[in-house]
Formats: structure tokens, C-alpha cells, sequence
């Protein structure tokens, strides 16, 4: 398996409409968000507007989570659904979409007709992180609340990441993997943290 860790240094940072957007990985690699050309992309961004407009993005579909703080969203302007800290809102990105609140967001981003999910995971020294990733999907990491050393270990090899926070690690399964083959990867941390976690299928 393919492990690989995306710093500060790697991501693409940009302004919006209410705040900035950091681009932490898109796939394909050579996609442009602003060509609508990706299949998924792990962004994070700052709302720094009391309220804001969303961006429409029809044709993808979206998973939002605010980080720091409690984040309301609408599609209609007058019913709002209320997101504490972590909580995950999933929604059409061609929808007419307004948030209150100034927060530090996550975003996901698929394009429609991708089946996945955005999962949250509270690990500590004494709990253990397992998930698989077959030939054709691309699983992801994204850490967003404190230092930590994290350590990712498969059948073949173990691995250990000293992780800052917003930092991302990206698990792909190895090519010659048999397209029915999952390869497992159990991952542990030396401290508390919480994260987000999930996998994205790239042939479908």
C-alpha cells in the first residue's frame, strides 16, 4: 500500500467569497477545481463573513464539517440545520446553500454518482483505527485538532508520521493488489486526537 503524508507545504491555499479555501488533495492530480474537472476533493476552509453564500457546484455532491465552532446552514434562507464541532452535513452542491457562523471548516467533494462517506473517530493510546482500501478506491486521514505521532501499520510494513494539525495522509492500495483484495491498515496514535476518515472509490 501507498501511504502518503500531505503537509501545509503541499496544499493550495485561495480566497472565496467569505473567507479562503486550502486545497489539501484533488483527484485526478492534474483536475482544476475551477474547471469542475475532479472526481473528489479534501478542502478545508475559513468562513470569515457572519453569513456567506456557498459556492454552487452542480453535478457534485458535498460533506461539510465545521471545526472550531457552530456553523447553520440553509438552502431556503429560513430553515437552518445547526452544526457543532465536527458534526457532518451532507448536500447537494448544486443547491442554493447560506451559512451563518465564522468557523474553520472541512470539506469533501465527489462528484455525483460517487458513493462514499465522511467519518469521525475519537482515538486515543489505547484504541486502534481499522479500515481497508481495495485496488480502485483511495482512502484518506485528515487531523484537525492537535499534534500528535501517528503510526499506520499493514501486512507488509508499519509506518510512523509525526502529524500537525490539518495535516492529511492519503492510502492508496498497491497496482498489482487483485481488484477483490482489500488491504487492511490499522492506525494508532501516542495521544488523544480526533479525526476524520474515509475512502473514495476511483473506478466506478
Amino acid at each position: 500500500m501507498k501511504i502518503t503524508h500531505y503537509r501545509e507545504k503541499d496544499f493550495k491555499t485561495s480566497n472565496w467569497s467569505g473567507g479562503t479555501t486550502t486545497e489539501l488533495f484533488i483527484y485526478p492530480h492534474e483536475a482544476d477545481y475551477r474547471k469542475r474537472d475532479f472526481l473528489f476533493r479534501l478542502s478545508s476552509a475559513t468562513v470569515d463573513l457572519d453569513k456567506s453564500d456557498f459556492t454552487p457546484l452542480p453535478g457534485f455532491f458535498r460533506f461539510i464539517s465545521p471545526l472550531n465552532g457552530d456553523l447553520k446552514i440553509s438552502h431556503d434562507e429560513k430553515n437552518f440545520t445547526k452544526l457543532k464541532p465536527y458534526e457532518v452535513y451532507a448536500f447537494d452542491g448544486g443547491a442554493k446553500t447560506v451559512s451563518m457562523g465564522r468557523v474553520r471548516d472541512f470539506n469533501l467533494m465527489v462528484k455525483d454518482g460517487v458513493e462514499t462517506e465522511v467519518k469521525n473517530f475519537a482515538l486515543n493510546k489505547n484504541s486502534v483505527l481499522k479500515f481497508s482500501v481495495s485496488k480502485g478506491e483511495i482512502g484518506w486521514i485528515f487531523l484537525y485538532n492537535t499534534k500528535v505521532l501517528l503510526t499506520a501499520e499493514t501486512v507488509n510494513e508499519k509506518k510512523e508520521f509525526n502529524l500537525d494539525k490539518l495535516d492529511l495522509i492519503i492510502f492508496e492500495a498497491d497496482d498489482y493488489t487483485n481488484s477483490d483484495t482489500k488491504e487492511e491498515v490499522l492506525i494508532s496514535a501516542d495521544g488523544a486526537l480526533s479525526l476524520f476518515y474515509g475512502k473514495v472509490p476511483i473506478a466506478f
